[in-house]
């Protein structure tokens, strides 16, 4: 069962900081250097310090950006720049957006400790395969500091929306702890509540829901290996300690305000590249419509490009493709569902086989380009992109060869493929807005409580 408690949360004074917008981050994985330094010029106490310190040519176990973060918190704790809150909660958590061309969307959850279970032995499921390196990385980071900075993102299905309709009834005339906007323009509003009735209330209703964590697998699976350390050094442990728990953030997955966009892969540095050639071979497996464009039509035949592909992928598994130097956009669209089995069989969970990102890695990548399943990890000769302009963009350059324009993974495809126990190609889902670094920290130095 899914298992949730409340927690005396950490938050950022605004009396000692001022604006809070400056010093909040987006999670640490989509914080590019550049940006890392805006950050840290933002002010003092941004968040980035925590979670994505500097590291320095003298850094050496015990005095790097691991311990810089642990003495950072320290300090920003006894400072009263972070205060721990006086009595248990959850915290609800809105997202407020205008996906771009489109209404205004409000996407619901609220943030509780999870207790941890080993992913595919409980009621918590992965979907995504993770890297070794960034798992070290966190592990590296939660030693020492003893700390949860970011929140895993999960989702649950309820139709009845009954949480949602009982957190927002109870916060209507309450003022937000934390209102918010991030570099995106998403307004985050927070909302303490400490009400042991209706903490109960959500923690009853969410016994029997099974979790898929949408964002933060890196995390999760290193809170894991964290508590199993912990668990090592103290045989002793009763299963109630704080390093048995993990800050999480629950939202609806039927929720309206759920968003999935795709995110789009560039190739480039494929030996001995035939475009030619490489047509051919996706002939054999796909119909493939050409939109030829010129200078005057160029953004004409882009708008295009994008619906048809989108109209592809309504009915089968389809996506764009442009081929660095031609003036050509392709849609690719898999010629019949049988594709799949007739190409790979068994080797391929049935789960997968009318996933667009399967098709393209599985198929595309592997198969016809040669790019193998490691060399995808690494990889290798892959760019990944989460917005059409910046896709476009890296089609003016003529280095990169290939790019695909694919189409979201849909919420049901998600939830199948964690029940089967199965995990995507990395960078599957994108879930948006990014949940906002900075609102809500979790020390484990005291045991969760009951509500």
């Amino acid at each position: 069962m899914a298992e949730i408690k409340p927690f005396r949360g950490v938050v950022y004074d605004p009396e000692k900081v001022g604006d809070m917008a400056k010093v909040m981050a987006p999670p640490y994985d989509v914080i590019s250097p550049d940006f890392q330094d805006r950050l840290y010029s933002r002010h003092p106490n941004n968040i980035v310090r925590l979670i994505l310190g500097k590291s320095t040519p003298g850094d050496a176990p015990g005095n790097d950006r691991y311990s810089r973060a642990a003495a950072d918190l320290d300090k920003w704790m006894s400072q009263g720049v972070l205060k721990r809150d006086e009595r248990p909660a959850i915290y609800y958590y809105t997202q407020t957006y205008a996906p771009e061309g489109g209404v205004r969307l409000k996407r619901k959850g609220f943030i509780a400790l999870s207790m941890l279970e080993d992913l595919g032995k409980g009621k918590i499921h992965a979907h995504e395969k993770t890297l070794s390196g960034p798992k070290a990385d966190r592990l590296k980071l939660i030693e020492a500091s003893r700390a949860n900075f970011s929140c895993i993102f999960s989702l649950y299905s309820e139709h009845q929306f009954t949480i949602n309709k009982l957190l927002e009834e109870h916060v209507k005339d309450k003022k937000p702890v934390i209102d918010v906007p991030d570099d995106d323009g998403v307004e985050n509003t927070v909302f303490r509540i400490d009400d042991p009735g209706v903490i109960e209330k959500v923690a009853s209703i969410m016994k029997d829901k099974a979790l898929f964590i949408a964002d933060g697998h890196h995390r999760y699976e290193t809170a894991l290996n964290y508590r199993n350390l912990m668990r090592e050094k103290h045989p002793e442990s009763k299963g109630t300690e704080a390093f048995n728990y993990v800050m999480m953030y629950f939202s609806n997955m039927d929720d309206e305000g759920m968003t999935i966009w795709p995110t789009h892969r560039v190739v480039h540095g494929i030996e001995g590249f035939s475009p030619e050639e490489f047509l051919r071979e996706c002939g054999k497996y796909f119909d493939i419509e050409e939109i030829e464009y010129d200078a005057s039509t160029e953004y004409k035949a882009r708008e295009q490009f994008i619906v048809k592909v989108q109209e592809a992928g309504d009915l089968y598994s389809a996506m764009g493709l442009h081929i660095g130097g031609r003036n050509s956009y392709y849609v690719l669209t898999l010629r019949t569902s049988d594709v799949m089995d007739e190409v790979f069989g068994s080797a391929i969970p049935e789960v997968f086989k009318d996933l667009d990102v399967t098709v393209l890695h599985s198929l595309v990548l592997d198969k016809l380009l040669g790019i193998t399943q490691e060399a995808q990890e690494k990889q290798k000769n892959l760019i990944y992109v989460k917005s059409y302009h910046e896709a476009f963009k890296l089609m003016e350059d003529e280095t990169n060869q290939l790019v695909f324009l694919l189409n979201p993974t849909r919420i049901e495809q998600v939830k199948a493929v964690a029940e089967a126990g199965s995990v995507m190609p990395q960078k599957s889902t994108y879930f948006y807005p990014k949940l906002l670094t900075g609102l809500v920290m979790n020390l484990h130095t005291e045991e969760p409580v009951t509500a």
